[in-house]
């Protein structure tokens, strides 16, 4: 009895499991199965240009894994819509095309009894944005038992369509109680490990999806010598509604002063930037007259450095954002240090005046975390001075490195405080030296730090918390010299390799 009441309480976990699962692809609009003609295209506006895909090779091995055709099949009523009904996807038409045609050719093969090896080659192997969409849409991979279940429909026609899941085969197997075990623990792990897949899948492929309150998802397009170029307002928003490229959006006239490819190249280089999954570097765009298009880059507002990528996922954004128990918010990135340089002239133009502000940090590949400050940043009038502590609400949190999952950490009263340079001046430490710009809750976080400095830019910082502060579950190094001290980042006195800075604003407020 003992193994059939552990049998019960398995299959109720992978039932449970499995709901999980798929709720997680319906939330966003995915379907569990295909339901099309296999015989059929996708029509799909790619950044202005309507392109075909054929169905039934995205079933086909060696393309359904990737990420590309999992949208397409699962994911199309996801897709933010144009005008004409289109589902509309953010990214370059040129690379697209290629993929499109690249897809056709392996279901051409496989007419054939041949395959199709779908890579890179040519001028796409060298060119930054065609590896950027190529790693996003078909590098990543996703293995699902739905997937494989579509796989046998296309190549059969007659699979049940419940024959091939966890519980299906315990049906069929379960002779025995110790089997019948066997089996449905294997198939909770199937179901653990696509949970983790399906996660990946939204965390990357979020930015392309519509978003929970439609902000951003409109269509904007202009068009040039003939051509419609397209992108979302979400990318314009990240790149800056003060910058020309904005502007250049919201205009209904043709655009005439940069070349088609160029101004092509211009609109991708900033969809990049704001799809790139976390840990990415975004290169720039590169054209055989690169002087010309580092030029019109610059005309619109952008440079034609690499760009990482951003250092929270959205998920984890959602997160803090019920941490401040706020509801109904509007998120804008008022600053990146990639994007914006680590300059303190720089920063202070992109956030004074602005209350609910999020920082996040990043030390190397391993270390994320930051804190909100529920109110301003106030710099002095006179730039030699400082502002002085003044009382703000803030906290701090851990995204990976010091600890195993995402977590918070208040602080007591006293800590609630911030102390802010003018752009001549430095905030000084309890001893009188001069050795930062920004003192977050009395120094737990430096911005700007030296001994003396203050420091030549906000990158170098410095970053503790108390030991009596810190929740259970802290992984991360132990001060060697004082254990009292612990540290979100690997090391307290650090340079920081991406620093981010959004508003957090209550719509209505």
């Amino acid at each position: 009895m003992r193994g059939v009441d552990a049998a019960k309480r398995l299959v109720a976990e992978l039932e449970k499991r499995t709901l999980i699962v798929n709720r997680l692809i319906t939330a966003s609009g995915g379907q569990l199965t295909v339901t099309e003609p296999l015989d059929g295209e996708i029509e799909i506006n790619v950044g202005g240009t309507v392109l075909c895909v054929p169905r039934k090779p995205l079933l086909l091995p060696g393309v359904s894994d990737s990420f590309i055709a999992y949208l397409l099949l699962h994911h199309l009523d996801g897709l933010p819509k144009d005008t004409d009904g289109h589902p509309f996807l953010d990214a370059d038409p040129i690379y697209m095309d290629w993929l499109c045609n690249e897809v056709a050719n392996v279901g051409a093969a496989d007419a054939q009894a041949e395959t199709h090896e779908i890579k890179l080659t040519g001028d796409h192997s060298t060119d930054n944005a065609s590896l950027f969409w190529h790693e996003i849409f078909f590098a990543n991979k996703i293995d699902l038992n739905i997937t494989r279940q579509d796989r046998q429909d296309a190549d059969m026609g007659e699979a049940s369509a419940d024959a091939s899941t966890p519980l299906g085969a315990l049906n069929r197997s379960a002779v025995s109680v110790e089997k019948a075990l066997d089996d449905i623990k294997t198939a909770v792990r199937q179901v653990m490990d696509e949970h983790q897949q399906l996660l990946k899948f939204h965390r990357v492929m979020g930015p392309f999806l519509k978003s929970a309150d439609g902000q951003g998802d409109e269509i904007k397009g202009v068009r040039l010598m003939g051509k419609t170029v397209s992108t979302t307002e979400a990318t314009l928003t990240f790149i800056g509604t003060d910058k020309r490229l904005y502007t250049t959006f919201d205009s209904t006239g043709p655009v005439t002063c940069i070349s088609p490819a160029h101004f092509m190249k211009v609109v991708d280089f900033a969809r990049r930037q704001r799809v790139a999954s976390v840990g990415d570097i975004v290169k720039p765009p590169t054209a055989p007259n690169q002087r010309q298009l580092t030029t019109d880059c610059s005309m619109y507002g952008l440079t034609t450095e690499s760009v990482s990528g951003p250092v929270l996922w959205a998920d984890e954004m959602q997160w803090i954002i019920e941490l401040t128990k706020k509801r109904n918010v509007t998120t804008t990135l008022l600053f990146k240090s990639s994007r914006d340089t680590f300059g303190y002239q720089s920063f202070l133009n992109k956030v004074t005046g602005k209350s609910g502000l999020l920082f996040a940090l990043r030390h190397g590949d391993t270390h994320r975390f930051g804190c909100f400050i529920d109110g301003q940043l106030k710099p002095p009038n006179d730039l030699t001075q400082t502002s002085g502590k003044y009382d703000v609400p803030l906290f701090f949190y851990s995204l990976s490195g010091a600890f195993t999952k995402p977590t918070k950490i208040e602080l007591p009263g006293q800590g609630q405080k911030v102390e802010v340079a003018g752009t001549q001046g430095a905030v000084r430490s309890n001893k009188g030296q001069p050795i930062g710009k920004v003192a977050i809750a009395r120094g737990r976080l430096w911005l700007g730090f030296a001994r003396p400095g203050p420091a030549a830019d906000l990158s170098s910082c410095q970053q503790w918390i108390s030991k009596d502060d810190i929740p259970n579950g802290y992984g991360g190094e132990i001060n060697t010299k004082d254990e009292t001290f612990l540290h979100l980042a690997s090391r307290p006195d650090l340079t920081c390799d991406e620093m981010e800075v959004y508003h957090l604003q209550v719509n209505g407020a």
